[in-house]
């Protein structure tokens, strides 16, 4: 009657397990599920605002295109120039609308975490590390450099 009784036990024991295990396995499939799911959200959204930034980008890019008609017809003139001169504050305010903003480099200290020294100058009036020249605006986006300055420093 033990016997019976534990072999009764030790199945059902068994029957506990394996739900047990197709629970887990269930669990860990809606886990896998899950994880893939939000990947493609994230990837959706990522690629949404990847879009609408492209979409400001390319209307900048159809005003260049018209102004660079305008040149090839008119040749060059003050109107155009203002033309283009208009293009460039478009696409820098919009670059500032995203967080991205152009450096103050002359006549500050040369750091190398914002600046490249591309060229090193001798001056005995103007103070060592001072920059004098810059080569190539640098960008920060949100205080994180995008892009560094380059630019003549004082020796």
């Amino acid at each position: 009657m033990k016997k019976k009784k534990k072999n009764n036990e030790v199945e059902i024991l068994k029957k506990e397990n394996e739900e047990y295990l197709d629970g887990w396995k269930r669990a860990k499939a809606d886990l896998l599920n899950y994880k893939k799911d939000e990947l493609k959200k994230v990837e959706r959204m990522v690629f949404r605002e990847k879009e609408t930034l492209f979409k400001k980008i390319i209307l900048i890019l159809d005003n260049l295109d018209r102004a660079e008609e305008e040149v090839e017809k008119r040749g060059k003139n003050g109107e155009i120039i203002e033309g283009f001169l208009k293009i460039k504050k478009q696409l820098v305010d919009f670059l500032e609308e995203e967080g991205i903003k152009e450096m103050e480099t002359l006549g500050k200290e040369f750091d190398p975490f914002y600046h490249d020294a591309i060229e090193v100058s001798e001056d005995e009036l103007m103070g060592s590390g001072k920059i004098i020249e810059e080569y190539e605006k640098g960008y920060l986006y949100n205080d994180e450099v995008v892009r560094p300055a380059k630019v003549k420093v004082i020796k």
